[in-house]
């Protein structure tokens, strides 16, 4: 079975981008360097059945020229269709306003910014799926989720780092190594910022993202440099030009370190997840 390798990278480009939003640098600046955070905990997850069984993937996150990095890589990934991997804090729980499951992530800082780096307290979560592998990003047609802050988890819990977000890992067939595949990164929130505060205890729709009436949130620039700020269409363009195609989609939690997320008060970012849509497949559907 084909191994499977993610990473995320935002660069900052010095050439200004000619687009609505501005901003200096990258939603992920850190303005730290550390060494890699890694976590070997990982479960399959069956849809059909709710069963988790223990899987093969790992992932670290690190900080190299001030910017918020992560990696995940899988030997032998579970079948495209059936399965999900939860990664470090990501796993189903029971949904607080009833019906079925849900999916958990969490991300802290619990000694504060820098430390928990320095420290390797810092803590994050992904969630992992398959369908479209192969596919053209045109081919997603529907990219969207609900997303819940719960108030049984003090803190802050605002948007924060370029998190949370949908992850796209593409591949053109040519990269070798670990780090080497790149993504589109899909930010939950407002722009240019994504720093949202969404009110807790409220359910919140995204609506599909794979629209250009979503704005300017597909951040393509490890493609096509200067495409922070790019559109579904825009992101089309980018990634067929190059001949990237889908490899995974993640849903993912890391922010736990940004604004007034972290540090013992803060206490990170904590959200759930249901309704996640990628085209026709739904996990995790409000019963």
């Amino acid at each position: 079975m084909k191994t499977l390798f993610l990473s995320f990278v935002s660069l900052m480009f010095v050439i200004p981008v000619a687009l609505v939003f501005a901003q200096s640098m990258p939603v992920n600046y850190i303005g730290v360097n550390f060494s890699p955070i890694t976590t070997s905990t990982s479960y399959n997850y069956d849809w059909s059945t709710g069963t988790m069984t223990l899987g093969t993937a790992t992932a670290s996150v690190y900080s190299t020229q001030n910017l918020l990095e992560n990696s995940v890589s899988d030997p032998t990934p579970p079948d495209p269709n059936g399965y999900g991997t939860f990664i470090g804090t990501a796993r189903p729980v029971k949904s607080p306003t009833g019906g079925g499951a849900v999916l958990y992530e969490q991300s802290v800082c619990p000694t504060g910014y820098p430390t928990c780096f320095s420290d390797g307290t810092f803590t994050y979560g992904y969630m992992v799926m398959y369908p479209l592998r192969g596919s053209t990003l045109d081919q997603l047609t529907n990219l969207q989720t609900d997303y819940y802050v719960d108030d049984g988890n003090p803190g802050s819990n605002c948007f924060g780092g370029g998190s949370p977000r949908f992850s796209i890992v593409v591949s053109n067939g040519t990269e070798t190594g670990l780090a080497s595949l790149p993504e589109i990164q899909v930010y939950l929130g407002t722009p240019p910022n994504f720093t949202d505060c969404p009110t807790k205890n409220t359910w919140f729709s995204t609506g599909n993202f794979a629209a250009d009436s979503a704005g300017l949130r597909w951040d393509t620039s490890q493609l096509c440099p200067g495409t922070f700020y790019n559109n579904y269409s825009g992101a089309i363009v980018c990634a067929n030009s190059l001949g990237y195609k889908i490899n995974a989609i993640l849903v993912g939690i890391d922010g736990g370190w940004s604004g007034t997320n972290p540090g013992p008060t803060g206490s990170g970012q904590t959200f759930l997840f249901r309704n996640i849509q990628v085209n026709q497949i739904t996990r995790f559907p409000r019963q």
